[in-house]
């Protein structure tokens, strides 16, 4: 409904343009060939004056008028025998007097002076010409606007369709947001709400009781990470978190993070690599680093950190040891609240460290090793 909306409103809007450009247009047009009528019964008149008593050929239609005794004499030839005194008479009083009138289907007009003594002279010029250059410039001005209003129209339709699938896709891409954010909540929730049912649901031991509690914990602290997770993405999407960059050395900070994150049964180290000097964001690329680290310490057995240069571009491999992605979902591991695996939490930290790297003008890459786990390839452009 909407996009039918726009059409009709950028029609109109352009309809709206366009007549008031051809009215004017043609408005000039009519002042154009009435003014040339006028300068063309002013250039009878005066040839009558000075010219009409020499040896030349006289104006066509105009007559000298006697407008007190009510006669009148053809200057020169007359196709036309309309009732003149009516047209003289007001040049006594007004000394000019011009009028446009209808005779035998044709429109005419008439051009009157008073030159003394009640005498009048009279040409009249056929509108014909004029009228037909008039109707012309009608029809150009309608079919201008006709067809600007049917352009702007395709126009609008061609652009709203161009802008609907997006449009879709962002709300479909919303929709399943708020339903997987509400799914990701629910399921702690359902904990919290069935461990402390069972807690208070009749008298138990303090070790029951300390073990319903450990579960509601243990739920907390899920539904905790989902909604800080997802208020970080939410964050970055809304472009509240841009980078603030600075020169930063990616290799030791690669080994900060390696030494920095801990998960029990997993070994997490870094290889030492080459110096990469790039421009960045400490904190956020640190988050960036951090969240893969902690996805792949999450199903496997050791995780390894390398750095090493690719061209003017700074790359680091995050490899792990694990089973790897599921070969259907490695597309989409960087899309929210999708997992590789049935590890993980909510889904959001590959999203985060994507859009992350988005803002620093790099890219991620997830793939899978020939043999056994994953590997996680993050580019940044080099300083």
């Amino acid at each position: 409904m909407n996009r039918w909306i726009k059409i009709a409103a950028a029609t109109l809007t352009v309809s709206v343009l366009a007549g008031g450009a051809a009215f004017a247009w043609y408005s000039d047009v009519i002042d154009d060939e009435r003014n040339i009528t006028v300068d063309y019964a002013e250039g009878e008149v005066r040839e009558i004056l000075y010219h009409w008593r020499e040896d030349t050929e006289p104006p066509r239609n105009s007559w000298q008028i006697n407008v007190r005794d009510g006669w009148s004499d053809p200057v020169g030839e007359t196709d036309v025998e309309p009732q003149i005194l009516p047209l003289a008479e007001p040049a006594v009083e007004f000394g000019t007097f011009t009028e446009e009138f209808d005779f035998l289907g044709d429109r005419w007009f008439s051009y009157a002076v008073h030159v003394g003594d009640q005498q009048v002279l009279l040409s009249l010029i056929d509108r014909g010409p004029q009228d037909d250059a008039i109707r012309r410039a009608a029809w150009i001005a309608a079919l201008s606007t006709i067809g600007l209003a049917i352009a702007a129209g395709a126009v609008s339709y061609w652009w709203t369709g161009r802008e609907a699938p997006a449009v879709q896709r962002a709300h479909s891409v919303n929709r399943d947001f708020i339903a997987d954010a509400a799914h990701e909540l629910r399921t702690p929730l359902a904990i919290i709400q069935a461990s402390s049912g069972h807690a208070l649901s009749r008298e138990r031991t303090n070790d029951e009781y300390r073990e319903s509690l450990e579960e509601i914990l243990h739920a907390t602290e899920r539904a905790g990470a989902s909604v800080s997770a997802l208020l970080e993405f939410a964050r970055l999407e809304a472009g509240q978190a841009q980078p603030r960059k600075a020169p930063l050395r990616l290799d030791l900070l690669v080994e900060e993070v390696a030494a920095g994150v801990r998960v029990d049964g997993t070994v997490i180290e870094a290889d030492p690599g080459d110096a990469v000097v790039v421009d960045a964001d400490d904190a956020l690329i640190r988050q960036v680093l951090d969240n893969i680290v902690r996805n792949a310490a999450a199903r496997a057995g050791k995780v390894v950190l390398t750095t090493r240069f690719e061209g003017q571009t700074a790359v680091v491999d995050v490899i792990d040891d694990g089973p790897g992605f599921d070969e259907q979902m490695l597309p989409h591991v960087f899309e929210r609240f999708r997992r590789g695996d049935q590890s993980g939490t909510a889904g959001l930290g590959l999203a985060i460290a994507r859009t992350i790297v988005d803002l620093h003008q790099g890219t991620c890459e997830a793939t899978n090793n020939a043999d056994q786990g994953a590997k996680l390839t993050i580019r940044l452009p080099v300083a």
